[in-house]
C-alpha cells in the first residue's frame, strides 16, 4: 500500500479485534457500553451509552481531527 495511514488503519482494526477476543475470553462478568463519533464536516459529534463513553468518543474524535489537520498540512 502506498498510503501509510491506510496501513495503520488496517492494523488498528485487527488489533481491536484481537483485544476484543482476548477480553471476551477472560471476562465472565459482562458489562456492555460503547460510543461512536460522527463527523459532519470538520465537527466531531460524540454519542455514547453513558457520560464516560460519550466523553471518550469525543476525545477520540478530536484527536482524529487534529491528526487529519497535521497530516494534511504536511502534504502541502
Amino acid at each position: 500500500m502506498e498510503n501509510p495511514l491506510a496501513t495503520i488503519g488496517i492494523l488498528l482494526i485487527f488489533a481491536g479485534i484481537i483485544f476484543l477476543i482476548i477480553s471476551a475470553a477472560q471476562s465472565t462478568d459482562i458489562k456492555s457500553g460503547g460510543g461512536a463519533v460522527i463527523f459532519i464536516g470538520p465537527i466531531p459529534i460524540a454519542l455514547g451509552t453513558d457520560r464516560k463513553w460519550a466523553l471518550t468518543a469525543l476525545i477520540t474524535g478530536i484527536v482524529i481531527y487534529l491528526l487529519f489537520i497535521i497530516y494534511r498540512n504536511k502534504i502541502y
